[in-house]
């Protein structure tokens, strides 16, 4: 009976996200090319979604592990759907396909693609769409549109697919949250596409750099990535990805002129803090490279805005930088940004907690009668929360061990092997010594699929699928 019902919800996702397969076909049409691919898909992930919906169902009260097989069945599905029109349309083999639309709606940005400009208009299109729908999450724009569930129990959703430790609503009812997320999400980047528009590059480059700004995903229509584009383009895109690496509810805060809790935020003071420190890091270990402090501290500056919000735009060669820079940037790869945000990664509130959890323990062996009580952003955490995090740090260091197994069979070296694994896992995409993933053997680019999806689901949903209901 509980499967049912799961059905019908995965159903109600397929139905919304056949409306979004048709946008790519209108793109095409508009530069007249006729991508039937991309209709045939949303034929199909319509069919599926009214049969999937056909389901009756009496009993439609939504538990937490309901919503975690809704959320992983869910992303399977549309990556597997959204993977067809990729492979019809450039004739890649079903696993790169299937590679390129996972790093797309997971908002990785790594490519088996080395010359995108040869791709149609409506592939291109598709590739930046699967970044904008898949930062906010899937489900999460068709729960503001479709109603999946009763009484608020779509917070189980929400849930399983927002980043962070801990997921909230904003306001009491959780449509007027995704309402207001989305308004938040869209605001920024329209005035994005604005500002791009107004440095000299066209409307298709803009509207493609903006929607992979917005999900921090960095698929370029340009095989240069971003470094062919004007100094002002690079400017406001490494500005918005930082804007996008902060937690949506420091904007609430902001909306409602709550500026006082929202500077007091700890993430986001730790945040600032990790973005200026890679930023001198990287200038002075530099400066001998470019010759003038200008150019050092636009790449730095680029550089730690597209690494540290797991988007992966680029604007030159990254290999530049010595080991102690590589080892720190293979660090902020894996933390990322805020929770909250579109980011990928471990994410600093979680690192925050366990660098608590870490000094808590300590004084507990120094006193051990003595008794304290961990807080973030003022609140204090629940030791169910900490072990949690605890956990996911276990688990998210485990993982990426046995991915990278798997990746190392294939014979490149361990920082090409390390550096494919942590990018496709923290759903970064900029990549040292890596022209593009097509160089890696099928097993591995089906284990970093996974992978992706491990990181950008964030384990727990996919463990939850894996284990089945509990007996």
């Amino acid at each position: 009976m509980r499967n049912k019902l799961i059905y019908k919800y995965i159903g109600k996702v397929l139905i919304g996200y056949s409306f979004l397969l048709l946008i790519p076909f209108i793109v095409g049409m508009f530069f007249k090319e006729l991508s039937f691919s991309f209709l045939l898909c949303a034929g199909i992930s319509l069919v599926l979604g009214l049969l999937l919906n056909l389901f009756k169902t009496y009993n439609t009260h939504l538990y937490a592990r309901d919503g975690f097989k809704i959320v992983t069945l869910s992303w399977i599905f549309i990556s597997l759907i959204g993977s067809v029109p990729i492979m019809l349309e450039t004739n890649s083999s079903f696993i790169n396909s299937l590679f390129e639309a996972v790093s797309g709606l997971t908002t990785t940005g790594a490519t088996v693609f080395s010359n995108p400009e040869v791709l149609s208009k409506s592939i291109l299109f598709w590739r930046d769409f699967m970044h904008f729908i898949g930062g906010m999450g899937v489900l999460a724009f068709v729960m503001a549109i479709i109603p999946l569930a009763k009484n608020d129990k779509s917070m189980y959703l929400l849930k399983a697919e927002m980043p962070g430790p801990v997921v909230s609503k904003l306001v009491p009812s959780i449509k007027k949250t995704l309402y207001l997320l989305y308004g938040i999400y869209f605001t920024l980047t329209i005035t994005e596409l604005i500002l791009l528009l107004l440095s000299g590059v066209s409307f298709f480059d803009s509207l493609l750099l903006a929607m992979g700004t917005a999900g921090t995903g960095g698929f370029s229509p340009l095989a240069s990535s971003v470094a062919t584009y004007p100094i002002a383009a690079k400017i406001i895109i490494a500005v918005y990805m930082f804007l996008f690496g902060v937690n949506f509810n420091i904007y609430f805060l902001i909306i409602f002129k709550n500026f006082k809790n929202a500077l007091k935020s700890e993430e986001l003071r730790v945040y600032v803090g990790l973005y200026l420190f890679t930023v001198f890091l990287l200038v002075i270990n530099s400066l001998s490279y470019f010759g003038n402090l200008n150019e050092s501290l636009l790449h730095a500056f680029f550089n730690t805005s597209s690494f540290m919000s797991s988007t992966g735009y680029g604007i030159g060669d990254v290999n530049i930088y010595p080991t102690i820079c590589r080892v720190w940037i293979l660090f902020i790869m894996v933390v990322s940004a805020c929770a909250g945000s579109t980011c990928g990664g471990f994410k600093i509130s979680r690192l925050i907690l366990i660098f608590k959890s870490i000094k808590r323990d300590i004084q507990k062996i120094v006193h051990p009668n003595s008794i304290s009580s961990i807080t973030f952003e003022g609140k204090v955490v629940d030791e169910e929360t900490l072990q949690s995090t605890k956990s996911f740090m276990f688990l998210y260091i485990l993982l990426i061990l046995v991915i990278l197994f798997v990746v190392s069979l294939d014979g490149f070296s361990f920082e090409t092997s390390l550096n494919a694994v942590f990018t496709t896992f923290g759903n970064v995409g900029l990549y040292f010594e890596i022209p593009n993933f097509e160089m890696f053997s099928s097993l591995s680019k089906v284990f970093m699929s996974f992978g992706m999806l491990l990181g950008r689901l964030e384990i727990y949903p996919i463990i939850a699928l894996i284990l089945g209901r509990r007996k």
